[in-house]
């Protein structure tokens, strides 16, 4: 599975937008199979928090005590005010048995501001080693 790639949109002019990288760059990337995705500036942001929080918080807390990714996801969820800020879906187990999952998917730019500033309050107060993601990330 080849990584995802986001190329910024760094100029709009009358000849189309200009990107970080030149646009022969990003199409060469291209294969039969993949495809070409557009966000707009609040899904960009949105994407950009999903992915310092999968990519790089759960990473680096991971690494620096050995917990799995999954096991610092439960705890982040739970102590950084997941259930008011992120969006819950029902997983059905079988017949009559649901549980419920909080997910970063799809969270507005707001609420996913709100929950990377609690974790992070929460790294200083535990002192876990992780930084802050870019300013444009906490607006």
């Amino acid at each position: 599975m080849s990584k995802i790639a986001t190329y910024p949109v760094i100029a709009v002019t009358d000849e189309g937008p200009t990107f970080s990288q030149p646009l022969s760059s990003i199409l060469s990337r291209l294969q039969v199979g993949g495809a070409i995705r557009t966000l707009g500036p609040v899904e960009h942001v949105t994407d950009r928090q999903r992915a310092w929080y999968r990519g790089i918080c759960l990473l680096r807390l991971s690494d620096w005590n050995g917990d799995t990714v999954d096991e610092w996801d439960l705890r982040l969820k739970a102590e950084c005010n997941g259930v008011e800020l992120l969006k819950s879906e029902k997983i059905y187990l079988g017949v009559g048995m649901t549980c419920t999952r909080l997910t970063i998917v799809g969270v507005g730019v707001r609420n996913m501001t709100q929950f990377i500033e609690n974790v992070l309050s929460k790294g200083i107060e535990m002192n876990w080693p992780i930084s802050a993601p870019d300013k444009e990330l906490r607006r």
